[in-house]
């Protein structure tokens, strides 16, 4: 709080005189009168000094993964403008950002990998920046910058709205995630075909300066020139394609929050098919020019999927669908935001259900923080129970449950919260992560059950949640106590026993005595 004006010593003498008068009044019956208030000199009215401007935080604090994110800021819009020479695996690019200063900043900073930094704008005006050194990784090669630190031409006031700009160059690459340490890293990753961008979860930065933690959501522009016979997808709807002769630029809009490991640039030759989806939703696909129709068949039936997961999650929370089928056999596929990007060969309609469920929850609603991430792959993969229970009935929903139980029990699966940074891709998250839904499925019955999942949406449509606001969200909705049953489900360090998902004994073997 702000320091309260002195006053003179008169007034102080006054106030306390009028108190004491009052604290010795033998009358209980009658209210005690208000003190006079002392008359204060204008020159001790000033308004206090507003603090004085801060470097915005350095990271945004989340225990996985140090460093990533930062402070101070809120941005509002990213306008990127990038030029691509694919022979040459050179990327030059501007990004222009808008955001809004929680605090009154004398400096902040942004997540940029390693990429060269020309010149940096804030409204307009030239500003310092810097790239401070990281610690060396774990083989004791220094790394790459991860930072870019700005300083303004003058303090950015708190609530005030500024624009960045970033010109910037080279030769993007993979960022090196301690969650997927199999991997060389997440991000922009070149391939022959051409590229693609699966960032999950700090790869975002390996191509464009950002905030990149989930909590900082955003719009998105994109304006991407390659070389014909290229095409360009990226998430949103395709606003325009400009010839130039033998170059092209592909402009489009994505005007939904996001989060910006969801953000995905893919260049290649593709081609492309487009489908309506549920209340004129359009769909579009991007696939190889080779792809055969049996890779193919799953996509076709999207908007079939989206109908039958609105009937469960509700209305579809964005303005465009579709899906990028690479050429090459990156591992599985990832959930980015109006677009997802399969590996050839993972393409399979289960694969497709469970990344479009991620739409309403991981998209839509995103993870607090990565410890959380259960809230995405546990929902996404109980969507695909529910898609059997569709197809197939509802044995083979009980089916799946009874197979993903005897699993989680054989294997003393621990918790799906909190599984660390290496345990963020584990079968805590995914499967033990469902099996914490079937179980409140059971808890509070159908109905109910899924009006929890509904609510969550609507009430967080486009922002964040943690795991302590979904377990109050599902008692306030069920409008009963829940802390046992998440307490034995959720936080619990092994699947609790549940005596029908137990496998039968094998019946005894008669035997023909002396035998």
């Amino acid at each position: 709080m702000p320091p309260t004006p002195r006053l003179r010593l008169a007034s102080i003498l006054a106030l306390a005189a009028a108190l004491l008068a009052a604290c010795a009044s033998p009358s209980r019956s009658a209210p005690l009168a208000a003190p006079a208030t002392p008359a204060v000199p204008a020159a001790s009215r000033a308004t206090p000094a507003a603090p004085a401007p801060s470097d915005g935080a350095l990271e945004i604090g989340d225990p996985y993964f140090p460093g990533l994110g930062n402070g101070g800021y809120d941005i509002e819009h990213y306008d990127l403008e990038l030029d691509l020479d694919l022979g040459a695996d050179e990327l030059v690019a501007t990004a222009t950002l808008r955001a809004r200063a929680l605090v009154a900043l004398a400096s902040f900073s942004l997540d940029l990998y390693g990429l060269d930094v020309a010149a940096v704008e804030v409204d307009g005006r030239p500003a310092q920046f810097a790239r401070p050194a990281t610690p060396p990784g774990e083989d004791g090669r220094a790394l790459p910058p991860g930072e870019l630190v700005v300083r303004p031409a003058a303090p950015l006031g708190a609530g005030a709205t500024f624009t960045v700009a970033v010109r910037y160059s080279g030769e993007p690459g993979p960022r090196p995630d301690p969650s997927i340490p199999f991997l060389p890293g997440v991000g922009w990753s070149r391939a022959e075909s051409g590229l693609a961008v699966v960032s999950e979860c700090i790869g975002a930065s390996s191509w464009y300066p950002c905030n990149d933690h989930p909590r900082d959501k955003a719009t998105y522009s994109f304006r991407v020139t390659v070389e014909e016979p290229y095409t360009v997808a990226a998430n949103g709807i395709l606003r325009e394609v400009v010839d130039h002769g033998e170059r092209r630029t592909f402009a489009f809009e994505a005007r939904d929050p996001m989060a910006s490991y969801l953000v995905t640039l893919n260049v290649a030759e593709f081609a492309t098919f487009e489908a309506e989806g549920p209340r004129g939703i359009p769909v579009r696909i991007y696939h190889p020019l080779d792809a055969s129709e049996e890779e193919l068949a799953g996509f076709r039936r999207q908007p079939e999927v989206l109908a039958v997961l609105e009937q469960r999650f509700g209305p579809y929370p964005f303005e465009a669908a579709g899906g990028v089928l690479s050429y090459e056999q990156i591992p599985g596929a990832l959930e980015c935001q109006t677009l997802p990007v399969y590996g050839r060969g993972a393409g399979h309609l289960r694969v497709i259900v469970h990344e479009l469920a991620h739409q309403w929850f991981g998209d839509c609603v995103s993870p607090d923080l990565w410890r959380d991430m259960w809230l995405n792959e546990g929902f996404a993969s109980y969507a695909e129970w529910l898609w059997s229970e569709h197809e197939l009935g509802p044995a083979a929903y009980r089916g799946e449950v009874a197979e993903a139980y005897r699993r989680l029990r054989e294997r003393k699966v621990g918790s799906p919260f909190d599984p660390g940074v290496g345990g963020v891709f584990s079968g805590r998250t995914y499967t033990r992560g469902a099996m914490v839904l079937h179980g409140l499925r059971q808890e509070v019955g159908d109905e109910t059950f899924f009006r929890i999942l509904r609510t969550w949406v609507e009430t967080r449509h486009d922002g964040n949640g943690s795991t302590a606001d979904f377990v109050a969200h599902a008692a306030a909705v069920a409008g009963r106590d829940l802390g046992a049953f998440f307490q034995e489900w959720l936080y619990s360090a092994v699947t609790p026993h549940v005596d029908e998902l137990e496998p039968a004994a094998p019946a005894p073997v008669e035997t023909t005595p002396g035998g």
